[in-house]
């Protein structure tokens, strides 16, 4: 969905077009601003279908989420979600959502679901070496932010 809305928004731009927001599911590709005002996107609360968690102001950037409340069934009172441990095969545990800000929906898509795998301190370890790149993980039990969006 990443590459997807990333050649979108690079037809648009081919076309002339400078202001637009192109998104499929949990990827959205924004190009340029809007009206002279930054796009305004929201995160999800993951424990709250109805409540935003944090809003941003973006320009010209792609915005990715991988979360475990949209794909997930119940069976025997456990939850099970779509993002799988490689080794096992097992649904991750502990991440509730990685959103990761960058210039291209390509890497963010496929960024975001990376950490959400490799945990919050591998995850914001590899963000760290690639500039240009943001994220925001929630665990379970805590909030975790790369360092250029870190509130203090």
């Amino acid at each position: 969905k990443g590459y997807a809305v990333e050649r979108v928004i690079e037809m648009l731009a081919d076309a002339g077009i400078r202001h637009a927001l192109a998104t499929a599911g949990g990827d959205t590709r924004l190009l340029g601003d809007r009206r002279d005002k930054p796009w305004i996107v929201g995160i999800r609360d993951p424990n709250d279908k109805d409540a935003v968690f944090t809003r941003l102001a973006l320009n010209d950037e792609a915005i990715s989420t991988s979360g475990d409340y949209e794909r997930y069934f119940i069976e025997d009172g456990k939850r099970y979600h779509h993002i799988l441990r490689p080794v096992d095969g097992k649904p991750v545990e502990g991440v509730r959502s990685v959103t990761v800000i960058g210039p291209d929906a390509t890497m963010t898509d496929g960024l975001s679901t990376s950490i959400f795998v490799m945990g919050p301190e591998a995850g914001l370890a590899m963000i760290a070496k690639l500039p240009d790149y943001e994220a925001v993980v929630i665990t379970d039990e805590q909030l975790f932010y790369s360092e250029g969006l870190n509130p203090g």
